[in-house]
């Protein structure tokens, strides 16, 4: 998710996914270009799992999703 989203910034969606979705919630990660500790706290505040600053790095995304597909069985 992206944190600066137009109306409902990537924090708020990250918490109506999981208000909506209980057990069944995805792997939430965030991509942005806030990268204060202040703005990463809040985002996993929020509810998401990892927050990445953009650009990111492509091998931590892959591997935080072999991570969480490995989680799954």
């Amino acid at each position: 998710l992206d944190i600066g989203l137009p109306d409902m910034d990537g924090r708020e969606l990250a918490r109506r996914i999981r208000a909506g979705l209980g057990e069944r919630t995805p792997l939430l990660i965030a991509l942005t270009g806030y990268g204060s500790a202040a703005d990463r706290q809040a985002a996993l505040d929020a509810g998401l799992d990892h927050y990445l600053v953009k650009p990111a790095n492509i091998q931590q995304l892959e591997a935080l999703l072999a991570r969480s597909q490995a989680s799954l069985g």
